[in-house]
């Protein structure tokens, strides 16, 4: 990974392997290993952050981005899907490992609300999936039910990657997500000038409109239920694009008997 970035910082910035191993006072055929993969990280911080002074980083979060490439992970994985199918129990399972469970929600949901709001670039979208992977820490497993809305992007960032696509059968979803939407423990659901999260139309925001859903439920069902097809389906799509090694579909009801 850092060889990769460290190869596109270069030819953006149009230096030869040969000046810019003199400018961080290491050798070409160093750098062409680092740069080939045939050093695999992590390498030397001195050399690092020598190779990072050579870019001359203007934001914080691309040299923290570049120096948190250096980290050696075990592997990469995402958990997608819709939230409430699994992505805290996905999480637990790999609770030895580098992992977290829906880090920078707030934000990150917003971006994506200002994306397929046509107020972001796909380049300022796409760097904003960068610096989120690095804020984390490169984490070697991120469960979070908003990885499905930029799956495209991991998928081709990071080709060693795989996904776990967790998919729960339509009723027990509906069920368990309108009840965590009606909850009054959830303060995301309180009244806020930012969107709550809900990607369909459905009452959100204070308790009325909360009492509101529960009373005639009815007439909002077509709602969540159409949204759990047409999500599941952009999911299966996705995954179908990539080598079948990369992603594993796991019913909800099944984790539990599928962990090995």
């Amino acid at each position: 990974m850092l060889g990769r970035l460290i190869y596109a910082l270069r030819k953006e910035r149009s230096l030869t392997r040969e000046e810019l191993a003199a400018g961080a006072g290491i050798s070409a055929e160093l750098l062409r290993d680092i740069e080939e993969g045939t050093v695999i990280p992590p390498i030397d911080t001195k050399i690092v952050l020598r190779l990072a002074d050579q870019f001359n980083f203007r934001q914080s979060q691309k040299f923290i981005y570049f120096i948190m490439c250096n980290r050696a992970r075990k592997f990469k994985a995402y958990v997608v899907g819709l939230p409430k199918t699994g992505t805290v129990s996905l999480n637990g399972i790999f609770g030895n490992y580098w992992t977290d469970h829906e880090f920078n929600q707030g934000d990150t949901q917003q971006m994506i609300f200002k994306y397929s709001d046509n107020m972001l670039s796909h380049a300022e979208y796409r760097d904003f999936v960068m610096q989120r992977d690095a804020m984390s820490g490169f984490l070697e497993l991120d469960s979070a039910h908003f990885n499905r809305c930029y799956m495209d992007i991991l998928a081709d960032a990071y080709p060693e990657s795989k996904f776990f696509f967790l998919i729960r059968d339509c009723f027990s979803w509906v069920d368990s997500y309108i009840n965590h939407f009606t909850s009054p423990d959830q303060m995301a659901l309180q009244s806020s000038p930012e969107r709550n999260g809900i990607p369909f139309d459905l009452p959100g925001g204070d308790n009325e409109a909360k009492k509101e859903l529960i009373r005639n439920f009815a007439k909002y069902i077509d709602a969540p239920l159409s949204h759990w097809t047409r999500e599941n389906l952009k999911m299966i799509e996705k995954c179908r694009r990539l080598p079948d090694n990369r992603y594993l579909i796991i019913r909800t009801n099944e984790i539990s008997d599928r962990i090995d």
